[in-house]
């Protein structure tokens, strides 16, 4: 493995490997982009592409004998393809946070290891007899697939015995989480990173609005007091650590009306959430991760604005001025539209962004 990094590989070539390219062409490295699609915003900026499938061991093989260190912008990369490839080459995020992100059963076996608190209750897999946990289950709960959901996929809120047996049917019995219904005021992420000489840094926490479980606005920093704040610090530094984390690490929190704080998720890697720092920060999240990954010291990153991000999903990527216009968003003096350039538009599909900041 080489010393010194000078070109870093990305798997997965969507907006934000598009982002983190940008974050290496500034910082002065070279960048070679691994998509599964030519419809890839990361082709704009990346010095090479490769196109092929994530599964394919032989291409991505290929693929690492040509940069330094692997990084990825998705979790849905095949760990077993990875574990072949870090015998040669360094992989940040590291393989064993992935593979724990990828599951949310391992996910939550982690946070009760770690004494962190979450929504878990129950696991259940093709084996297991429902009815031997119908006394035990407080409805309603939600019903979660272990692995491959994401922006609301693979889960139902489910208000009875019976709701339960139907939503798993239509899951088709796949392994799944079933989760205590938390009446939350607020949805939080914390975004922080460690980097490879085991430094710790991270932005105030972000708040964030969902629509349709996909990410609406993030608000930075967050609107709460800073005894919450230090609680969502604390234990993102456990996570970090607990993890032997090097990389960008996005924590996603809810807050109840009693101030408990429950960790929803881990996500290792850059987030949606982190977007406002583009231009609201003194260093981006995707400058944050490429640092954390290839330097020994790092700036400490810090907001210097207030700001807002506004997700353009399906359509409203044609309406983007409409959209910068509205009444609520006046009271920001600048804006910054960001276009992901992705061929085809879809319901859902997050298209592009815009960024308010006073």
């Amino acid at each position: 493995m080489k010393a010194e990094v000078s070109t870093v590989g990305i798997i997965g070539g969507g907006q934000l490997g598009m982002f983190l390219a940008q974050a290496c062409q500034k910082i002065g490295l070279i960048t070679h982009i691994y998509s599964d699609t030519d419809d890839a915003p990361a082709k704009k900026y990346a010095n090479k592409i490769i196109y092929g499938s994530f599964n394919d061991h032989k291409k991505l093989n290929e693929f690492r004998k040509n940069v330094d260190l692997l990084t990825y912008e998705f979790e849905n990369v095949a760990i077993k393809t990875l574990k072949q490839i870090n015998k040669q080459i360094k992989i940040y995020p590291p393989i064993s946070a992935l593979e724990i992100s990828q599951d949310r059963k391992k996910e939550k076996l982690f946070f009760s290891k770690n004494k962190i608190k979450h929504a878990g209750l129950f696991f259940v897999n093709e084996k297991t007899n429902l009815n031997k946990l119908k006394d035990k289950i407080n409805f309603p709960v939600i019903l979660k697939t272990c692995r491959f959901g994401y922006d609301g996929k693979g889960q139902y809120k489910v208000k009875n015995f019976s709701d339960l047996k139907n939503k798993w049917k239509k899951l088709d019995y796949q392994s799944c989480v079933i989760e205590k219904v938390i009446k939350f005021n607020r949805e939080l992420s914390v975004i922080c990173s460690r980097n490879i000489r085991k430094n710790i840094c991270f932005y105030p926490p972000f708040e964030n609005i969902h629509k349709n479980h996909i990410l609406f606005e993030t608000i930075s920093p967050s609107q709460i007091d800073e005894k919450i704040n230090k609680q969502l610090i604390i234990i993102s530094k456990k996570i970090l650590n607990k993890l032997n984390y090097i990389g960008l690490l996005t924590i996603e929190f809810f807050l109840d009306d009693e101030n408990n704080i429950y960790v929803n998720e881990i996500a290792p890697r850059v987030h949606n959430s982190g977007h406002i720092t583009l231009d609201n920060a003194n260093m981006s999240q995707f400058e944050l991760h490429i640092k954390a990954i290839t330097k020994d010291k790092i700036k400490t990153p810090k907001i210097i604005k207030k700001g807002l991000m506004r997700n353009l999903i399906g359509n409203e990527i044609k309406r983007t001025k409409q959209i910068s216009k509205l009444k609520k968003y006046k009271v920001y003096k600048k804006k910054k539209a960001y276009d992901y350039g992705k061929k085809a538009i879809k319901q859902g599909r997050k298209m592009g962004h815009i960024n308010f900041v006073n």
